[in-house]
Parts: structure tokens; sequence; C-alpha cells
């Protein structure tokens, strides 16, 4: 089955993917930290059963504890559910469609997660596949709402739309020259967060990084994601620009080469050091050096991950035969080019 992140998207040089996830509370059940386990899977029953019926065969639920520990770490891995649902197992469980694309985590910290995530800078359509799965829950479950402050969730700072919209994107030029720090500054005025997307800080793995509204109070849906839209497409230039500097920089260009080199040769490869090579030799793809879709390249960000490649062995890999297969899988990539 062809996954989300396997697909090509728009301004995918840049922006790895888009996400939009709506949190939601069923009005007849009290919060999720007040739920025993039996509660949370009587949820899970209620919720799984409507969205059975309604897109019958679209979806498959798994329950959290009957998932290997790997199994689950690589469901965090590819962003199909956080990190923070995967430390407890129990009296959690989430619906996936098989391309991924759409999945819903219940019993979080709240009741249900509806998540949309689409290669490239796709936050529209991501949110009209997240919308439409919250209309029909809500129309047959009903959600906590409010008139005033809108939809009611655990964490007082997601009242109102309570709608999370982020784009990841990867920077390494914006990085390498230093622009990072100011461009949070900016972003941070604007509302929203630029934040390390693997990695805190100035200098995340891979140069990639979140940017996500922070707002959901006194501001609709579709205004908080065209701002965010705007902002992505306006760093999205700014990081072109600022790669087509480095491309005239004889230190750059010599980086490029090592990085790609270590990508073609290595026989060992650690999931940071594949990460900070593939950053790097991305400015050179996108500057037509080397012959490489995209998309593939952006693939490799998620199937590479240490709980991922466990998983697709089927067995418990040392660090070291992990590393060995990583560096396999990724000279097979760049033979050709």
């Amino acid at each position: 089955m062809t996954k989300w992140y396997m697909l090509s998207g728009n301004e995918n040089d840049v922006a790895v993917s888009s996400k939009v996830s709506l949190a939601r509370n069923l009005r007849d059940h009290v919060f999720t930290n007040r739920l025993s386990t039996e509660e949370k899977d009587k949820i899970a029953d209620e919720v799984s059963a409507v969205i059975f019926e309604e897109l019958p065969e679209k979806f498959v639920l798994t329950h959290m504890n009957t998932l290997s520990r790997y199994a689950a770490i690589s469901l965090a891995e590819r962003d199909l559910v956080s990190p923070e649902f995967v430390s407890v197992q129990e009296g959690r469980s989430f619906l996936t469609t098989p391309d991924e694309s759409l999945s819903l985590m219940i019993c979080e910290e709240d009741h249900v997660k509806i998540q949309a995530l689409l290669p490239g800078l796709e936050l529209t359509r991501s949110y009209e596949l997240a919308d439409r799965l919250d209309t029909i829950l809500d129309e047959a479950l009903g959600f906590s709402f409010d008139t005033k402050l809108g939809y009611l969730t655990q964490c007082p700072t997601n009242i109102g739309t309570a709608m999370r919209g982020s784009v990841v994107l990867q920077l390494p030029a914006m990085r390498i020259l230093g622009r990072i720090r100011h461009l949070s500054n900016t972003v941070s005025r604007l509302g929203l967060v630029l934040s390390g997307a693997y990695g805190e800080g100035d200098s995340p793995i891979g140069s990639l990084y979140l940017l996500t509204n922070q707002v959901t109070l006194g501001i609709s849906e579709e205004a908080a994601l065209g701002n965010l839209d705007a902002l992505a497409k306006s760093i999205i230039e700014q990081e072109r620009e600022a790669r087509k500097e480095l491309m005239e920089n004889l230190s750059f260009q010599d980086m490029l080469w090592r990085s790609y080199g270590t990508l073609k040769s290595a026989r060992v490869m650690s999931f940071q050091e594949f990460m900070e090579a593939l950053s790097v030799v991305k400015v050179g793809i996108a500057a037509g050096e080397f012959d490489l879709p995209m998309n593939t390249v952006n693939e490799l960000i998620f199937s590479l991950q240490p709980a991922t490649l466990n998983t697709e062995a089927g067995e418990d890999l040392s660090r070291q035969e992990r590393d060995a297969l990583r560096a396999e899988k990724v000279r097979a990539i760049f033979a050709g080019t």
C-alpha cells in the first residue's frame, strides 16, 4: 500500500508535510483524565462504530496494547500518533486509513484527535479531510461545545477551534546561514511558532522545522490556516533564495559533495548522520545537481527511522544492524544518481 509520504506534494523541495488536527470530546463523557480503562474502551467502540458505518472498509482499528513497543514507536515516528500517546498504551486506540493520511487518536489528552496528513504544502486539503470526519462524528455522537468558548478541551489553551495546523519545513540553507533565530522571532510576533521537528533549539536533526498556529480562540479555522499557509509560502521562498546563495559558495559545494558521497557510499549510517547529509543534498537536488525525485527523498525521512526499520525487519535489530540496513537502503536509492 502506498503511504501518503511516498507521494509528491506542492512545494515539496522545502515543505515535507502538512497536518491538520482537531481535538474533540464527546459531550456525554467526562474528560479523559477521569476515565477508567473500560470507559476509554467504550469510547473507542462508539467512535469506531460510527466510522465503520459511515465509511465502511476505509479505516482499520488498532488497540495500542496489542502492539509491540517498536511498532508503537514507529507510529509516532511516522507522525500518526504523538509520543505521549505511545507512552501509555492501555485504554488507547487509533483508527487509520491504509495510506495513513487520515487517523484518529482515541483517548489521548482528549477523547478524539482527528488528524489529516498530506505531503508538501496542502493545508486546505488536509483541513477538508479532517473536517469531513469531524462532521460525521459530531452528527452521530455530539461534541462538547460552548457557544462562547467553542470546542471544550481538557487543556484550556486548545479551546475555541481546538485546531492545530502545521507544516514541516526543511530549511538547511537558512540554518547554515544563521537565519533561523531571526525567522523564529518574526514568526512568533505573527502569532505562530517555529520549532524543531526532531530536537529542540536552532539546530534540529536534518534542519526540519515545524511551523504551527498558536491561537485557537477568537479566530476561525479558515483564517488560522490562511495565516499559516501564507507564512509557510514566505518561508519557502526565503529558503529557496538562501539555497541559491549557498550554491555559489565553494565551501558549501564541498559540503554538498561530501554529503552526497556519504549517502552513496556509507556502509553504516545513524539516523542523525543520514538526516544531516540528506538535508544538504536536497539543496543540490533542488538545484539540479542530482537527478532524484523529491518525493523519493522525502519518503526516506519517515521510512528509515529506527523503530520503523525494526518493525519492517520484524526483529529486534542491534543499533549497528539497523544502521547498516539504513545505509544499504540509502545506497540503493542513490546508486543511479
